[in-house]
């Protein structure tokens, strides 16, 4: 006759967690394997989004450097790590690869080189470990 009287607890258990749970999401806190919006000035966020222009410029044939002409969207997700999901709109630069201080090179404004590309990143990082890889990224002309 034990069951009975542990069921209500049991309910009582459940209310009580999926109470802390629309807490947390109405704080802004981010729920463990939920995906939601970043701050982009946010300093992991920040480190996470280089990483991704890093690896996207050491990936381009181009000699030019490309960088982002915005960011449309930042979103991250905490899982066994930290899934970073990027959608960048890139331009060419005038500078090439070579130079230093590439994060100020003017956008190309020529009319054959002001191509852009719209490129989707997925990041993984696990900040303890001090790891950061590229999951998966797509990109096509815009």
């Amino acid at each position: 006759m034990a069951w009975p009287l542990n069921t209500p607890l049991l309910l009582l258990t459940v209310l009580m967690m999926a109470l802390a749970g629309i807490a947390s999401v109405q704080s802004g806190t981010a729920v463990s394997g939920g995906v939601h919006a970043a701050d982009l000035n946010d300093k992991s966020v920040q480190r996470a989004l280089d990483f991704a222009i890093s690896e996207y410029n050491k990936d381009s044939k181009e000699e030019s450097y490309s960088r982002p002409r915005q960011v449309m969207a930042a979103q991250k997700q905490i899982v066994g790590g930290v899934n970073y999901f990027f959608n960048v709109k890139f331009a060419r630069t005038t500078c090439t690869k070579s130079q230093p201080n590439l994060d100020n090179c003017p956008f190309n404004d020529q009319p054959d080189l002001k191509e852009e590309e719209f490129c989707s990143f997925q990041i993984y990082e696990v900040p303890w470990e001090d790891k950061i890889s590229m999951v998966s990224y797509k990109c096509r002309k815009v």
